[in-house]
């Protein structure tokens, strides 16, 4: 017990107990820890101190929540014993015959709250982050989450926390009355035994009287009908189950203790489902891709960084940096760049929660405007932001080449240029990788990580660990024409086009695609991504896999000569307004017919990933899955386009290829490379 669990009494007769989990970076709930637990309160039971202050040991934060890896390990009567263990420890914790206070920094979440809200009271540092997330792994929460937090900050914002997933930053949740008091961390421990002395939290009576007007069953009703229409644009049921049967069991039973019983059978549901199995699955992709990633500092060795162009990807790569610690100068040759950049920086600092550096300089400060270029002489990462061509990328480096430190990293953003080509520019073609960021920068998760034959290894793992850094999910990849997103998602929008060739509503293709459940359907994408770069994309990689990428369809160059390269522009496939696409209606009343449209945009998508797959254009299935789900939007439900061909079976795939081959053509061959996800 000790090793996970200490208790030290105060002279104020107060435990303190913490939790550090061994061998672990942050604190998770299993059986071991749940176990322990267990001890740790018949002794808080037989002897009750003065009070009670629950708190992590780790540095990391409070608790991230129930080992999901291990979740998924049990078998189905195995969880249920486990849950309702899980409950019964929470529920001991709540009814503690002394005052109890929940100290709480960086991350809470999912059984980590479910725990503090056991608490009579919270307390949070300021770089707190809270919430239940379960709804995103195709769970809900299994703990007495679910009525215990609306019992505490009411039904409304209760149920938008939980379905929607998302975390609220410590002032939002001092805000919402999830936490008592946010402090610094020099005043976290006087907080928590002040705490103690207030008892539990008690709500206003005009803040009583709304939550119980909401706890009836026609306000629920009501309510609930609201939130169903509102989750399903976003979670359709029959992709995103789990949110939708969190509402079923509030309206149902409220706030009542019956929601407890209805909570544990809904959890074990949705545990089983294929669709929680994949969402964890794609948490678990997240997660290894950046442990494998991390570094700390000194490995790293990365704390300036010199980012040469200043357009859009630039400013948003240099924006993102300074926002998480760096040092960052940006170049460009046109000054009136260099202020739209610092402009766009502005915005997002705005926007965003800076990460403190070690000198505790707000991120305006790190974001250093530098029309020289001097910067890169004291660089340790350098990162060109230049359009896709190669002379002008080549140039670049043999003139900054010769000033950089000798340790110092070379990075390019491309696309669809061989780093072996850029790499003939320098005299040190070892410190050259690829830093492939997606568009737009702030929000894409992915940076795929490309290293040439001549790349060294620490330079392949410092450049994964300064995308880790700086928020990003890292994958790996061989340096391979179109790396794998690019790769793998030009079948997909060249797919697209042909359709509009054939006389398809642009519309339908997006409604088909969407149905299957890609974030955003191929049309859109293109458009967003720019048919100008979409267009140079798909020629170049026509160059080396000419069968894959078949003939380019002549609608994208027609489309932006008449009407523009996409949002950008205000016009492309579609037309842009406040830079959403005015899309037409369509009848989608035809499911077969939706259906054959997807299978035609999606299994060219997941044959060019087994062909990645068997070149080892990527390190394994795992990295494949990942890439396409946090870079082009597949749909994350379906555990990743490989995982998809094995969850629809290989045959099928193969003979639906086939079949698409004989009445298209050559482009819908079957890769070799399916036969291997057979095994």
């Amino acid at each position: 017990m000790a090793d996970i669990w200490s208790v030290d009494i105060d002279d104020e007769a107060v435990a303190w107990l913490g939790l550090d989990v061994p061998d672990r970076s942050v604190n998770t709930l299993d059986r071991k820890v749940m176990t322990a637990f267990g001890e740790v309160l018949t002794s808080l039971e037989a002897d009750p101190p003065k009070g009670l202050v629950l708190r992590s040991r780790k540095d990391a934060g409070f608790m991230a929540g129930a080992d999901v890896k291990a979740l998924g390990e049990l078998q189905p009567d195995a969880l249920r014993e486990l849950i309702e263990e899980g409950k019964a420890l929470i529920g001991r914790l709540a009814a503690l015959d002394c005052p109890t206070a929940a100290m709480i920094h960086g991350h809470c979440m999912g059984g980590g709250l479910e725990i503090a809200l056991a608490c009579d009271r919270r307390v949070a540092r300021a770089d707190t982050s809270i919430g239940l997330p379960e709804t995103r792994l195709g769970l809900i929460p299994g703990l007495g989450g679910v009525r215990r937090l609306i019992a505490l900050i009411g039904p409304a914002e209760a149920m938008k926390m939980m379905l929607t997933g998302k975390a609220a930053n410590a002032p939002q949740a001092k805000s919402l009355g999830l936490v008592d008091e946010v402090v610094e961390d020099r005043h976290l421990a006087t907080a928590a035994r002040h705490a103690l002395k207030n008892g539990a939290h008690r709500s206003g009576a005009l803040e009583t009287l709304k939550k119980g007007a909401m706890d009836t069953a026609p306000g629920r009703a009501v309510l609930a009908s609201q939130m169903r229409r509102q989750t399903a644009d976003k979670a359709p049921p029959e992709h995103y189950p789990a949110p939708h049967r969190l509402i079923d069991i509030w309206e149902a039973h409220g706030a009542s203790d019956k929601l407890d019983a209805a909570e544990t059978e809904a959890f074990l549901e949705l545990a089983a489902t294929d669709v929680s199995k994949n969402l964890r699955r794609v948490f678990l992709l997240m997660e290894d891709a950046k442990s494998r990633a991390r570094l700390d500092a000194e490995e790293m060795r990365i704390a300036r960084v010199h980012v040469t162009g200043a357009g859009a990807m630039g400013a948003d790569i240099a924006s993102l940096a300074a926002l998480k610690g760096f040092e960052i100068t940006i170049m460009d040759m046109e000054p009136d760049q260099i202020g739209s950049a610092m402009k766009r920086a502005a915005r997002l600092f705005d926007a965003k929660d800076a990460q403190t550096s070690p000198d505790h300089r707000p991120p305006q400060d790190r974001f250093i405007p530098d029309p020289g270029g001097l910067g890169v002489k004291g660089a340790d990462l350098m990162i060109e932001a230049l359009p896709e061509k190669l002379d002008a990328k080549t140039s670049l480096f043999k003139d900054v080449e010769p000033w950089m430190k000798a340790d110092a990293i070379i990075a390019t953003n491309t696309s669809s240029l061989l780093l072996g080509d850029i790499g003939q520019a320098l005299t040190d073609p070892s410190r050259l990788v690829a830093l492939h960021f997606f568009n737009p920068a702030t929000k894409m998760p992915l940076v795929e990580v490309a290293c040439g034959e001549a790349t060294s290894d620490e330079t392949r793992k410092r450049a994964m660990a300064f995308a880790e850094a700086i928020g990003k999910i890292p994958v790996a990849c061989r340096d391979s024409a179109g790396f794998i997103v690019n790769r793998a998602l030009t079948p997909y929008l060249l797919e697209a086009a042909r359709m509009m060739e054939e006389g398809v509503e642009p519309a339908l293709i997006d409604a088909a695609a969407e149905r299957f459940g890609m974030a955003q359907g191929p049309v859109e994408v293109a458009d967003t991504v720019g048919l100008d770069i979409a267009l140079d994309v798909a020629e170049q990689l026509k160059k080396t896999f000419p069968r894959e990428v078949g003939a380019i369809p002549s609608v994208i160059g027609r489309t932006i000569r008449k009407n523009g390269t996409g949002r950008k522009d205000g016009q492309g496939f579609y037309e842009y307004e406040d830079g959403d696409a005015k899309k037409p209606g369509v009848d989608e009343d035809d499911p077969d017919r939706l259906d054959a449209l997807a299978d035609r945009l999606i299994l060219p998508l997941v044959n060019t990933c087994a062909a990645c797959l068997r070149e080892d254009v990527a390190e394994s299935e795992e990295d494949i899955d990942a890439a396409l789900i946090f870079g082009a939007g597949f749909a994350p439900f379906r555990g990743g386009p490989l995982a998809y061909v094995r969850r629809r079976g290989v045959d099928d795939v193969i003979a639906a290829l086939e079949r698409l081959k004989d009445q298209h053509g050559e482009r819908f061959t079957p890769d070799e490379g399916l036969q291997a996800l057979k095994t």
